[in-house]
């Protein structure tokens, strides 16, 4: 297999507030052991002197910078773009702005889960200000700095973009590098057929969240991802899978358990592959 994961595999990771802080530091030398291809961050520094650094940092663990996590930052200012407060929904818009800006430069994409806003609200009346806000990014040209992911996640965390479908069609009528980002956690709680929607909806995600039914890494729960490896396999899929969830035990221990997890699972996959 040319990854050992089948696909390139990253991982979502609380930023340190220092690039240099060791076991920061330490967590990505541990990552670029284990074969990781990137890392998605929840920022909240973007000036040029952080990113810069950053930059520095991971490319000298051989890892890409992959997403920017907006949530931190979304629940840290109070951002929504489906506010109904139009002071507020308009801070959401500028401050996605630049952080589209800072990713373009990162050469990475910019989840938006949080920052679609909370599940409270009209559905109707939300779903018309995040298409608002969404209209406006593309007005001002931001939309094309970098391609920004709308992650579908439970109706107990958001109103809008429950689903992949839901999410499709926000980044069809969106236009430009709007895309999907599916997670294995919220599909196994909003999807009838979490590998029948990424079927359907395979031209508009480049990145799959993986973590199992209990919000724990992949292998710490129920959710069989061999099937979903082979799954992916089968859309012809070439994009990454990126780990994302809360931890069982320490960080590093879970990063451990969960590769060689999924290694077995990738090694399974890719045997009955070749036979199929």
């Amino acid at each position: 297999m040319k990854h050992p994961y089948l696909y390139p595999l990253c991982i979502q990771l609380p930023a340190a507030p220092d690039p240099d802080n060791p076991e920061f530091l330490r967590i990505l030398g541990q990552l670029q052991a284990r074969g990781f291809y990137g890392v998605e961050l929840n920022l909240l520094d973007f000036s040029e002197k952080g990113r810069q650094r950053l930059q520095t940092v991971l490319d000298a663990h051989g890892l890409k910078l992959t997403m920017i996590a907006s949530g931190a930052y979304a629940k840290q200012n109070g951002l929504s773009l489906s506010s109904t407060d139009e002071t507020a929904r308009a801070a959401t818009v500028d401050a996605l702005e630049k952080i589209l800006k800072y990713a373009g430069k990162c050469g990475a994409g910019v989840i938006c889960g949080f920052l679609k806003g909370g599940p409270d609200g009209n559905h109707a009346v939300c779903a018309a200000q995040m298409r608002r806000s969404l209209g406006e990014l593309a007005g001002r040209g931001a939309l094309e700095c970098a391609p920004l992911y709308l992650e579908a996640t439970n109706h107990y965390e958001a109103l809008l973009v429950n689903t992949v479908a839901e999410g499709a069609a926000f980044a069809r009528e969106a236009g430009g590098p709007v895309q999907v980002l599916p997670d294995t956690y919220h599909m196994n709680i909003e999807e009838c057929s979490p590998v029948a929607a990424l079927s359907a909806y395979g031209e508009l995600f480049r990145n799959l969240h993986i973590s199992d039914n209990n919000r724990y890494y992949p292998g710490f729960g129920a959710i069989d991802f061999h099937a979903v490896l082979r799954a992916l396999r089968g859309l012809n899929y070439n994009g990454t899978i990126t780990i994302e969830g809360r931890n069982f035990g320490s960080l590093a221990e879970d990063i451990d358990q969960t590769c060689a997890y999924l290694s077995g699972a990738a090694q399974r996959a890719a045997r009955e592959i070749a036979v199929a």
